[in-house]
Parts: C-alpha cells; sequence; structure tokens
C-alpha cells in the first residue's frame, strides 16, 4: 500500500493541512497530491467544512510589543505613533511565543468544535476498498457539495472479464435491509458517479461499499451474482 493511501497517515495530514499547521514543503507537496488524488481533496474539504466556525470562535489575538515596535522602525514614525498594549494578558503574550499561546486557541477550539459537531450530518463519507488478497486498493469519496461517488484508482485494477461489468454496492449496517445496487463502473481511473438527495441520506445507514463483477446478460439483481473484488467499510467524514 502507497503512504499516502494509508487513511492513517493522509487523514492526519489533511486535519493538519486544514488546521493550517502543515507548513513549507510538506504543505506544498500534501497540495499537489490534492490535484492528483480525488479522495485527498474529499478528506481535506471536509475537515475544512468541520473547522470553519474556529475563525470566528478564535479570540482576538494582541501582537506583542516588540511587533509594533518592529513595524514602526520600518516605517520611520517615530515613538509617538508606537503602540503600546497594556494588561496582563498583553505581557504574557509578550512573554511567550505567540504561536504557542495560538496553538492553545486553536487546540482547545477545535475540541469545541469536534464536541459540537459530533451528533450533525457529515460533509463527506469515505470508503477504503480493497481486494480479497488486500494486494490493490480502491478509495471511493462522496462529497455533500458536489453529490457524486468519486472513485481514486489505479488504472486497469478492475477484472476485465469477458461477459462480466463491474457493479457498485452500497450495503447497509443493518444485515435484514436491502442492498442499494448503485450502477456499473468503467474501468479506468477517475470515475465519478452522481447521487441524488435521497441516496445521500441513505448513506448515513449504509456500513460498506463494495464492488462485484455480474453478468451483463442477465436482469440487474438485488444482491450480487458474481465475486466481490473490492469491499471496505464506510466512514463518516
Amino acid at each position: 500500500m502507497k503512504r499516502y493511501q494509508n487513511p492513517d497517515i493522509f487523514e492526519h495530514l489533511a486535519m493538519s493541512y486544514a488546521l493550517g499547521t502543515l507548513q513549507g514543503r510538506a504543505r506544498l507537496r500534501f497540495e499537489k497530491l490534492q490535484a492528483k488524488h480525488l479522495y485527498l481533496r474529499a478528506v481535506t474539504d471536509a475537515y475544512q467544512q468541520q473547522f470553519a466556525p474556529l475563525a470566528q470562535m478564535l479570540p482576538g489575538e494582541q501582537p506583542p510589543a516588540r511587533v509594533w515596535a518592529a513595524i514602526s522602525r520600518e516605517l520611520k514614525l517615530g515613538k509617538q505613533t508606537t503602540i503600546q498594549p497594556a494588561g496582563w494578558l498583553a505581557r504574557l503574550q509578550d512573554y511567550l511565543p505567540w504561536s504557542v499561546a495560538a496553538f492553545a486557541s486553536v487546540a482547545a477550539s477545535v475540541m469545541t468544535v469536534l464536541l459540537l459537531t459530533a451528533n450533525s450530518q457529515p460533509a463527506a463519507y469515505m470508503a477504503t476498498m480493497k481486494s480479497p488478497e488486500a494486494a490493490q486498493m480502491i478509495v471511493a469519496t462522496v462529497s455533500r457539495e458536489t453529490m457524486q461517488v468519486a472513485f481514486d484508482m489505479p488504472a486497469n485494477v478492475l477484472p476485465a472479464e469477458s461477459g462480466m461489468t463491474p457493479t457498485f454496492w452500497c450495503i447497509p449496517k443493518d444485515k435484514a435491509m436491502p442492498l442499494m445496487r448503485m450502477g456499473t463502473l468503467a474501468n479506468h481511473d477517475g470515475m465519478k458517479m452522481p447521487i441524488d438527495k435521497k441516496v445521500w441520506k441513505e448513506l448515513a445507514g449504509v456500513g460498506e461499499f463494495a464492488i462485484s463483477m455480474e453478468p451483463m446478460d442477465k436482469p440487474p439483481a438485488d444482491k450480487p451474482m458474481g465475486k466481490v473484488v473490492f469491499s471496505g467499510e464506510l466512514a463518516a467524514l
């Protein structure tokens, strides 16, 4: 499995990117990966939407006195225009590195947002579908913004069997509920499948995505008749 196909790695990177803590070359490298992989963009967009309220929840920051002094020197304004912050909070911020205080505020706000949004509807879903041998992988993401399922897959990863077509399924958490046959897939990278609002709502009860090989000379069935070649649990983002 490639490094950036491991959810334990790319979800941490996406969260760090959304929070702004991923900096320098690492951030530029992650942006290039987002341009290449649909699932990375979907995961990052989901975290950015989840953390969007942080901008309004963060308290106003008073820059340390040395910052105002540097600005005054750079603009050659003189001592009379230098603004001196007052109060114990300003003195504390002057003593501590600004980044430490900012990080503490962000961390506290993140926890608040996570608690407030714990029961809200997710912005996206994702499933990492693996073959039975776990030798290959397909990442499927569903975004509320785009209302479509996007598949990130290597070229020719789906089997090419005569008379058979790869078919996408949603498997409910409740095993008593019928499976959802979503449609057939083309054997190429960048496949997208549109969904409607009804399907989006039903995803809350879906526990797994799967792809099976179905015979083309038979009517569509309500469950796989052929071999399941990829499957994986669905997770809300």
